[in-house]
């Protein structure tokens, strides 16, 4: 009965342990000499199995994840020339920034807008000067006509061109060297002009009086008084030093006389 018992709680039997466990010293000593039969017992052991499973779906999935980066390397190499040519033109275009950049601050210190200004200038300098030597070439005779005019057009068309440019640049120049002054404020609007109305009712009637005091045969020929005066906007305007007579004449009468200044007792 203890037997029995000691044989239930000991090692399973199908284990290499359980196996071992019921050898002597001296079978044990001839398995460890006895290779092959050692090599088959592991291989039948269930660890032994379940490991050799294991490594056999390790294999399995190596050799799908490799044939799988295979078909990936045509695209990998791809890519990496792809990268190598966008790294090459990068550090082109980076090479030609740094020259454009340098080019530009030359040309910003050359070519600033006095410089232009004095470039126009020269060139309207240059201009006039050739549209003079075509007339000293015409008047000459060196030179036709028709020969002449369509150059001296061109020639004369491109000065006046750069001097309203170099005009247009000077003032630009002077309105940025320059604060701008304050914007003056609006002036008052004038009040209703009616002196020139009673200036012109004036002026026609003192026409016959003028014309009792000069002579018969001119008095005849002056003109009389018009009954439908036109509006005031539409009489011509004359210049200020061809006025007519009745005009000075009522302008005269218009002038308040000066009071009579007091003068100081005699002592």
């Amino acid at each position: 009965m203890y037997r029995a018992r000691a044989v239930r709680a000991g090692p399973d039997p199908g284990s290499p342990g359980g196996r071992f466990g019921i050898l002597s010293t001296g079978q044990l000593r001839d398995l460890l000499q006895d290779e092959p039969k050692l090599d088959r017992i592991v291989r039948l052991s269930r660890k032994f199995q379940g490991l050799q499973l294991e490594r056999e779906a390790c294999l399995a999935s190596n050799y799908t994840l490799a044939k799988e980066n295979l078909a990936l390397r045509p695209r990998l190499e791809m890519g990496k020339a792809a990268l190598a040519i966008k790294y090459q033109e990068l550090r082109e275009l980076v090479e030609s920034c740094w020259d454009k950049q340098q080019r530009l601050e030359v040309n910003v210190q050359r070519w600033n807008p006095q410089c232009a200004l004095n470039g126009l200038r020269a060139e309207l300098e240059e201009a006039e000067q050739e549209a003079e030597e075509q007339m000293e070439q015409l008047l000459l005779g060196e030179q036709s006509l028709e020969a002449f005019l369509p150059a001296f057009q061109r020639g004369r068309a491109l000065a006046h061109l750069r001097r309203t440019q170099a005009e247009k640049l000077q003032e630009l120049l002077l309105k940025q060297g320059r604060p701008q002054p304050p914007t003056p404020p609006p002036p008052p609007s004038p009040p209703p002009a009616a002196a020139p109305t009673k200036l012109f009712q004036l002026r026609y009637a003192l026409a016959p009086a003028t014309a009792a005091l000069l002579p018969s045969g001119v008095a005849r020929g002056l003109p009389a008084a018009p009954r439908n005066l036109p509006p005031l906007d539409s009489r011509p305007v004359l210049p200020p030093g061809q006025g007519s007579p009745l005009r000075l004449l009522g302008q005269a009468s218009l002038l308040s006389p000066r009071p009579p200044q007091s003068e100081p007792p005699h002592r």
